[in-house]
């Protein structure tokens, strides 16, 4: 792993931490708030729907580079090791052009999304779209350096 994907890992994973703490913040002010104090907060639920948002793509790219999405290897650990590195490669080729595209269309979602903002915090609707734009592209970087190591590790 190079000084960069670690940089970038640990930027991700750092991140996604600090969106859990303010959305356990969040969640939980408005739960002292409406029970305890009688008086619930107008801005929480939007707020709690913008960070859950942002967090899962954030944490799948993270959860991607560890390696721990979850898959079904047991068709592929009975290949031989050449068969298994091909389909590997075969595989990681197919989500590049996945993510690829996915961070294309986000970008495009972005751009009509742009002048449009939530109703009570006036964040900026196009922050998610760029924010998923960003995610996908991670994660085909991630995708393209896994390949380009196992390729290496056939060679």
């Amino acid at each position: 792993m190079t000084q960069f994907e670690k940089w970038l890992q640990r930027g991700e994973e750092g991140l996604a931490t600090f969106l859990v703490g303010i959305l356990t913040l969040t969640i939980g002010g408005q739960i002292v708030f409406r029970y305890f104090l009688n008086s619930p907060l107008s801005w929480s639920e939007e707020l709690s729907q913008f960070l859950l948002i942002c967090l899962c793509f954030v944490a799948a790219t993270a959860v991607l580079k560890r390696g721990e999405h979850y898959s079904i290897d047991a068709f592929i650990n009975m290949l031989p090791a050449h068969l298994r590195r091909m389909v590997e490669v075969s595989a990681g080729l197919v989500q590049l052009a996945l993510l690829l595209g996915l961070a294309y269309y986000s970008f495009s979602i972005a751009q009509l999304y742009i002048g449009t903002a939530s109703l009570i915090l006036r964040i900026p609707e196009e922050i998610k779209a760029y924010l998923m734009a960003y995610c996908f592209l991670s994660m085909a970087l991630h995708i393209a350096l896994r390949v380009a190591r196992t390729l290496k590790r056939e060679a």
